[in-house]
């Protein structure tokens, strides 16, 4: 019981560092900048300018963010569902233990009961047996 506690901690904690870090908006502005580079003697080549990407693929980003948070969504309902059924089926366990010892408990108290009338038995036969022959 105590590992899958730790597992569903963990992947709790997985689940909901993805998210955060899924939702974030803002750069990671804690990252340290670029380290500049060393100067060298070799010619450096003359800067190409930078592309613009398709309109197409600044559309895609957004939808592909939406896909992402529903798959996490649904991985996370999926979890639910999964760690319900797992407390359940440990709810179910326990109670049938539980059961289980206390009829153990009970099984051990009787055969204690029997062994000391036994017990007593042999003793008071023991002392009837010494006592009568004396007399």
């Amino acid at each position: 019981m105590n590992m899958t506690r730790k597992t569903l901690t963990l992947a709790a904690m997985v689940a909901s560092l993805s998210l955060l870090a899924a939702c974030s908006k803002s750069d990671d502005a804690s990252a340290p900048p670029p380290a500049a580079p060393a100067p060298s003697t070799a010619p450096t080549p003359a800067p190409v300018p930078p592309v613009a990407p398709a309109p197409q693929e600044q559309q895609s980003a957004p939808a592909d963010q939406q896909s992402m948070q529903d798959k996490i969504k649904e991985s996370a309902a999926a979890a639910k569902d999964k760690a319900a059924e797992v407390g359940q089926a440990v709810s179910d366990k326990a109670g049938e233990l539980a059961h289980e010892a206390g009829e153990a408990a009970n099984s051990a108290r009787e055969s204690v009961k029997e062994g000391a009338a036994k017990a007593d038995a042999a003793i008071q036969g023991a002392v009837g047996n010494s006592n009568g022959g004396s007399k």
